[in-house]
């Protein structure tokens, strides 16, 4: 297995069969020329970095305490519950 392909394979914990290696590979390096090309744009000194496109999406917003809703209205659309917390079926 091609050592680039096979370290982003074991990082992203993903089978990556040795047939499909050397193809794996290409589209790799590929990826990193088109980095390496992006990096070599000359930007004014005065650009800022671009996150997204659509800025109201990451925008940042302050904290803000909410009311909760009220345990009961909660409890009342589980379908087993002791008064107190959702009874589930136990998982194994």
């Amino acid at each position: 297995m091609s050592n680039l392909a096979q370290k982003v394979a074991l990082l992203a914990r993903l089978h990556l069969p040795d047939d499909r290696a050397s193809a794996t590979q290409a589209d790799l390096e590929k990826v990193l020329d088109y980095v390496k090309q992006l990096e070599s744009v000359d930007l004014p000194d005065d650009t800022e970095p671009f996150f997204g496109a659509i800025e109201s999406v990451n925008a940042i917003r302050n904290d803000e305490v909410l009311p909760s809703t009220e345990r009961e209205t909660i409890l009342a659309n589980s379908p087993d519950s002791d008064g107190q917390f959702y009874k589930v079926p136990p998982v194994f």
